[in-house]
């Protein structure tokens, strides 16, 4: 049920169906707006301390901010275009993010995986967002996105029909 509503109601996010609901469910959140960034929160009354991205410490944390324009998120989508060895992901909003993979020409395969992994990535970093908040936990580029291809293989491996793909193979992302 809930799925269907985030799809009835995006007009650019398509459901990764071999991703968790909660990835999905983030992604549509952001693409809608809704995830509780400090500007989010200061524009419904909520009181927050320093409204800075916690991921750079240079602009003011909004979503459009903190996952295209941000230093951290930058690095992030040049080691996923370096990784999954497809032109450099340059988003100008969360809209341009989640249509990027339809511009490729590549298998069907490989375009839906880039899709997830777009999708596992700003998950990601929002989780690296809060470990860095509530946490004290340093954001390092290379966890984050290490992270992403772990979490991806996982559930690449296991959720998409006839993924047939060997750790080596999705780290190198040949064959794809």
């Amino acid at each position: 049920m809930i799925e269907e509503d985030i799809q009835a109601s995006s007009s650019v996010l398509d459901l990764c169906k071999w991703l968790p609901a909660k990835v999905n469910i983030h992604a549509w959140r952001l693409e809608m707006d809704r995830v509780p960034t400090t500007d989010a929160l200061k524009r419904r009354n909520v009181i927050v301390g320093d409204s800075r991205c916690i991921l750079c410490n240079f602009e003011e944390e909004t979503a459009e901010h903190m996952f295209t324009a941000c230093y951290i998120a930058s690095n992030v989508w040049q080691g996923i275009s370096s990784w999954c060895k497809i032109p450099s992901i340059y988003a100008f909003s969360i809209k341009d993010l989640f249509s990027f993979h339809k511009n490729l020409r590549v298998s069907d395969k490989k375009n839906e995986a880039v899709q997830g992994i777009i999708m596992i990535a700003c998950w990601s970093l929002w989780r690296a967002r809060n470990n860095a908040k509530f946490s004290n936990i340093s954001v390092r580029i290379e966890n984050v996105v290490s992270e992403i291809k772990a979490m991806g293989f996982l559930w690449f491996f296991n959720r998409f029909k006839n993924a047939g793909i060997e750790w080596r193979e999705w780290c190198s992302f040949v064959d794809m």
